[in-house]
């Protein structure tokens, strides 16, 4: 990792792949929508008409799978042509992270301020931190 340009860079894109991954994981395995979103809704999940369950849970399985590929896409870069010294590809690793995070993030902040949800807004707040000091690691 001598030809890196930051450790520092390297750990945080780390981290913000496997936790990107992990929540695509979760997210498109679930058979039906987090408890937040059915707080958010102010329903149960028996009364949603099984058309809707069926589109809303088609649209987290989606999101999960976006954040699955999203991560592995980090993960590879990181591995193999940042590791490598490419400098290019830091850059690559933060912008694709933080195209697909900050707007979740400030989904995820609208959803928990503007119904009764409250999604894990956190999480979001960690992975776009990380994104962003490994982004400004890569540019000092």
């Amino acid at each position: 990792m001598e030809n890196l340009p930051s450790p520092i860079s390297f750990w945080c894109y780390a981290l913000a792949a496997t936790l990107s991954i992990l929540i695509g994981l979760l997210y498109a395995t679930r058979k039906q929508i987090m408890p937040y979103h059915l707080k958010a809704l102010e329903t149960t999940w028996e009364e949603i008409d099984i058309k809707y369950q069926f589109m809303l849970r088609m649209l987290l399985n989606g999101g999960g799978y976006y954040g699955i590929s999203c991560g592995l896409f980090m993960l590879t870069l990181l591995l193999i042509p940042f590791r490598e010294g490419q400098v290019w590809a830091g850059y690559a690793i933060g912008i694709i992270g933080l195209v697909g995070a900050l707007p979740l993030a400030i989904i995820v902040y609208t959803v928990k301020t503007k119904t009764k949800g409250n999604p894990p807004l956190w999480i979001m707040v960690v992975v776009n931190l990380l994104l962003i000091v490994g982004l400004l690691f890569c540019i000092l």
